[in-house]
């Protein structure tokens, strides 16, 4: 509900030369999420915890229970030179990072995780991860746009990349943080 609230600031506020806040993922301790969201809000960063009802069954009882929807992540509504201010809460391990930059989410995939935390029926999250045989596109660096099929994971993704006309292909290594999978 801070969001909205935080839209209707926006709206009611003339910006006169602030810094835009722009919503960022960072990685807590296992089982930390809900300790490190009390300290940030103790600190006035805004910050969203996405908790999701389950029903979790015991040998002798059932229970309802919220649990973070997203194991270790927490979101926060932060200028980028105040970013580092949320290292002084304990339980936070780092940003979350996609081709070495970190990551920033869109008003609008926020807006998603809440509607998904509304939802009574289960949700299961999925990672992008991706497996032998995939079709991936590689997003930075040298070859960035080209798309290949992953043939091993050992330390560096080795990718296959196809030259139809010559009915060849060729063999890279690449780092996992400049690909993902193909849409």
């Amino acid at each position: 509900m801070q969001l909205i609230e935080m839209k209707m600031l926006e709206e009611a506020i003339p910006v006169l030369a602030v810094e835009k806040k722009n919503w960022y993922v960072l990685v807590t301790k296992p089982k930390y999420e809900k300790k490190v969201s009390s300290g940030l809000s103790k600190v006035n960063i805004i910050n969203y915890l996405p908790l999701h009802k389950q029903q979790r069954i015991w040998h002798d009882r059932k229970k309802w229970v919220e649990t973070p929807l997203f194991s270790s992540y927490i979101f926060v509504n932060i200028e980028e030179r105040s970013r580092n201010k949320v290292f002084g809460i304990n339980g936070i391990v780092k940003y979350i990072s996609n081709a070495g930059r970190v990551s920033i989410l869109k008003e609008e995939e926020i807006e998603r995780i809440i509607r998904l935390c509304s939802y009574l029926g289960e949700v299961e999250i999925e990672k992008n991860n991706v497996k032998i045989g995939e079709e991936v596109e590689i997003v930075s660096g040298h070859f960035k746009g080209i798309r290949g099929a992953v043939l091993s994971m050992k330390g560096k993704y080795k990718l296959s990349i196809a030259i139809p006309g010559l009915g060849s292909y060729a063999k890279i290594e690449i780092d996992k943080e400049h690909i993902q999978k193909a849409m």
